[in-house]
């Protein structure tokens, strides 16, 4: 097992998982309609790597690119 510390690329990408994961329960939790848990989960995000909002954005772009008629056709 790594030791913290001794890999900092390990490390960075630890950051992005978890800051990407927290990105998607947002999504989550915005689909629920609870606003104020997305915002709280952005911000933790964020301040972990905002590049991994960027690419989960991009990720969402690309679906809607793909099927335009993504969003009308989602359950809700």
């Amino acid at each position: 097992m790594a030791q913290q510390g001794k890999d900092p690329v390990r490390s960075d990408d630890d950051r992005h998982e978890k800051a990407r994961d927290l990105g998607e329960a947002a999504l989550g939790k915005l689909a629920e309609g609870q606003e104020a848990e997305a915002d709280r989960l952005i911000e933790q995000a964020k301040k972990l790597d905002e590049s991994a909002l960027k690419e989960i954005v991009e990720d969402l772009e690309e679906d809607a690119g793909s099927d335009p008629d993504a969003v009308q056709k989602s359950p809700g």
